[in-house]
C-alpha cells in the first residue's frame, strides 16, 4: 500500500510541476500579428506593420514584468515585414529610424547595447562600503530583449519576417515610423522607403 501511496503523491507532484512550467513558458510566449494587424504601408508588394509598446501592460506581454523598458526611456517598436513578391528581398541593410512630429530622427538602438542604458553610474564623491552589498540585477539585461529583436536579414517570396527595434525615446504624439534600405536580393536595387504614422 505505500508504494501506490507514494508512486500516486509523486505523479500529483509531477503534473504539477508540469503544469507550473507550461504556465511559465505560455506566459513568456508572444506572437506577432499580420503587418495588416497594425498600422501600415505598402508599396511593391511589400507591407510593413509597426506597433510601438508604449505601454507597461504591451512591454509586460512582450518581455516579462521585470524588464520594464519603458521607465529606462527605451521604446520598443514592433516592425512586420511581409513579402508578396516573386523575388527575395535583402534586409542586411534596413535601417529604422523613428521621426517626430517636429522632424527629430531617433535611429534604433542595437539591442545588445540595451542593457547599458539601465545602468546608473556612481558618484565620485561617494566612498566605498567596507563591506560589499549585493548587486541589483539589470531589468534590462532580460534575455527577450535580444531574442525577439528584428534579426531578418533575407525574406523569401510569400514570407513574413517581425521583430523589435529599441529607440531610445519616449513616445509623443505624431510619431512616424521610417524605413529604408530593402533591396531586391538579385539586382540589388532598393525598393522604395516606407514612412507611416503608427
Amino acid at each position: 500500500m505505500i508504494p501506490r501511496t507514494r508512486f500516486v503523491i509523486s505523479s500529483i507532484a509531477l503534473a504539477a510541476g508540469v503544469a507550473i512550467v507550461a504556465g511559465n513558458s505560455r506566459d513568456r510566449e508572444f506572437r506577432a500579428g499580420t503587418a495588416a494587424e497594425y498600422a501600415h504601408q505598402s508599396s511593391d508588394q511589400v507591407t510593413i506593420g509597426a506597433k510601438a509598446f508604449d505601454s507597461e501592460e504591451l512591454t509586460a506581454e512582450a518581455f516579462g514584468k521585470k524588464a520594464d523598458l519603458l521607465r529606462y526611456g527605451v521604446l520598443p517598436v514592433l516592425v512586420v515585414i511581409e513579402n508578396k513578391r516573386e523575388k527575395t528581398l535583402d534586409l542586411r541593410e534596413l535601417e529604422v529610424n523613428l521621426v517626430a512630429a517636429d522632424g527629430r530622427h531617433v535611429s534604433a538602438i542595437n539591442p545588445e547595447d540595451v542593457p547599458y542604458l539601465g545602468r546608473t553610474g556612481r558618484r565620485a564623491s561617494q566612498v566605498p562600503l567596507p563591506v560589499p552589498l549585493p548587486k541589483k540585477k539589470n531589468p534590462l539585461n532580460a534575455p527577450e530583449i535580444v531574442t525577439r529583436a528584428f534579426a531578418a536579414k533575407i525574406l523569401p517570396p510569400g514570407d513574413s519576417a517581425s521583430g523589435f527595434f529599441y529607440f531610445e525615446a519616449r513616445r509623443e504624439a505624431g510619431d512616424k515610423i521610417y524605413l529604408n534600405g530593402l533591396r531586391d536580393a538579385r539586382s540589388g536595387q532598393e525598393i522604395l522607403y516606407f514612412e507611416f504614422g503608427f
